[in-house]
């Protein structure tokens, strides 16, 4: 049940219940039946000004206006639900006199149905209040001592990634599917204000355009999204699927702080493909040489692709020119960062068995095992294939990555890779030490506990971003060094 469901249901569940306390009042003629009507009364005046709360974009009257208008269903039903709880009221209210003689000298019945009342009523707005507040089932910490960490705001819709510019701001894209079919997203930048260090949130890019914007990026000033559609063709009985993959280069040409050019600088990627039609071409990186990194899913769980860019990484030059598939065998590579020695470091979903997401180390030419290994299969030699330099624990979600070299962080925490798992909760912070061509972890640490972090990025500060989908939410993470400057 949505939390403007849930209200409706409370709506039509108080509105019934009074009516039912003032008929039993009528019929009884007995005063204490004044209790559960004042009571009733109170709860409504309560309930009314909680409605405004639902729905920021509308009041209470407002929003009940739009649904009649809309006939939603699930409102309805909602409505139908309430009224059937307090229905329950009903044989009491018709009984007669002689029958409930007894009832009538007690306040058994009044407060029977004013405790019914105060317990439904209190535990559903445990709940709205849970959602209007943003707050979610896991804990906010910060395992490092040295470190600070602080909610900075709270988004209006779902994030999906997120970058920050050399100014400090941060820049959040988001998809949205709105009700009557419209689709779309949009690109929010939160800009810290100099005196007082709070962020205000400004859209700078919506357009339908913008549609699963699974990856972005900054470079001189312009912005760059991974986004893709959805085309399938049938001819006789044989589905195909467009390349509807693309990067799109933003531009601010007038200076108003609005993203209002878009081009597209690479087309053709594989995009959304069925049968797995949640992967697609994801996170993007510039190389400090200027060459751009993106990532290609594959279309299904645990078979080869039939699109050559399916499962890899590419690389185009610093004209987005000359593609090239840099390293390949990956199911569903997420997230990229350049790491010490400018090399390339990206996370990888594991196949639906679970076995555990990967970190892998991305070497050029490379092939790493998918869909022929997976990472500790029983019974199974890998050989020839580039083995990922992390596995995580069973049911993780590596999506964010960000590598964070200030020389405001503390010492253990300087030249780490920082990885956010999206089912565990956490940001964990991954030490690593050269060994030979590649890298090996040598240490994998709780850094923060965060609800569903999709992503991380860090800043020459030492200030590191998160944020949350579920709670939509952002999060500054900050030595504690940096609060005393």
């Amino acid at each position: 049940m949505k939390t403007v469901d849930l209200h409706l249901f409370l709506t039509s569940y108080l509105l019934a219940a009074a009516a039912l306390a003032v008929a039993q009042s009528l019929h009884r003629r007995q005063i204490r039946f004044l209790v559960p009507i004042v009571v009733a009364l109170s709860l409504i005046s309560l309930n009314t000004m909680v409605g405004g709360r639902v729905d920021p974009a509308r009041d209470y009257l407002g929003l009940l206006r739009y649904l009649i208008r809309e006939r939603d269903m699930s409102s309805l039903i909602a409505l139908g639900m309430g009224f059937a709880v307090a229905s329950a009221w009903i044989p009491g209210c018709l009984a007669k006199d002689a029958a409930t003689s007894k009832t009538n000298r007690s306040w058994f019945e009044p407060l029977l149905l004013t405790m019914s009342m105060l317990v439904i009523v209190g535990a559903s707005h445990l709940f709205l209040w849970k959602e209007i507040l943003g707050v979610t089932r896991h804990a906010v910490a910060m395992f490092h001592p040295e470190f600070t960490l602080e909610k900075i705001a709270t988004l209006a819709e779902q994030p999906l990634r997120l970058a920050v510019s050399e100014e400090g701001d941060v820049l959040i894209c988001y998809d949205y599917f709105r009700k009557h079919g419209a689709i779309g997203g949009a690109i929010l930048r939160l800009q810290p204000d100099e005196i007082t260090g709070e962020y205000a949130q400004k859209t700078i890019a919506e357009a339908p355009l913008l549609a699963r914007p699974y990856g972005l990026a900054i470079r001189d000033g312009d912005l760059y999204v991974s986004r893709s559609g959805f085309f399938p063709r049938a001819n006789a009985g044989t589905v195909t699927y467009a390349t509807t993959g693309a990067i799109t280069q933003l531009k601010d040409l007038d200076g108003d702080g609005y993203y209002e050019f878009s081009h597209d600088v690479v087309t053709n990627l594989p995009g959304i493909r069925a049968p797995d039609t949640m992967q697609q071409n994801n996170g993007i990186a510039f190389a400090p040489d200027g060459s751009l990194f993106v990532t290609c899913a594959g279309a299904a769980d645990r078979t080869l692709d039939e699109h050559p860019w399916g499962g890899t990484i590419l690389k185009y030059s610093r004209d987005f020119t000359n593609p090239e598939v840099f390293a390949k065998g990956f199911r569903n590579p997420w997230a990229m960062a350049f790491g010490p020695d400018d090399a390339l470091f990206a996370t990888d979903s594991d196949v639906d068995q679970n076995p555990g997401d990967e970190l892998n180390h991305i070497v050029q030419g490379a092939h790493y095992g998918h869909p022929f290994v997976l990472p500790n299969e029983p019974d199974v030699t890998s050989i020839g294939f580039q083995a990922p330099i992390l596995v995580g624990e069973r049911e993780t979600v590596f999506l964010g990555i960000t590598y964070a070299t200030s020389p405001n962080l503390p010492a253990d925490c300087r030249n780490c890779l920082y990885v956010t798992d999206f089912r565990q909760n956490r940001v964990l912070r991954v030490r690593l030490e050269k060994d030979g061509d590649t890298y090996r972890v040598t240490a994998v640490d709780p850094f923060a506990s965060v609800p569903s972090p999709v992503d991380i990025a860090s800043t020459p500060s030492g200030d590191f971003f998160v944020i949350s989908r579920r709670a939509q939410n952002v999060y500054r993470i900050r030595p504690k060094l940096a609060d005393r400057e």
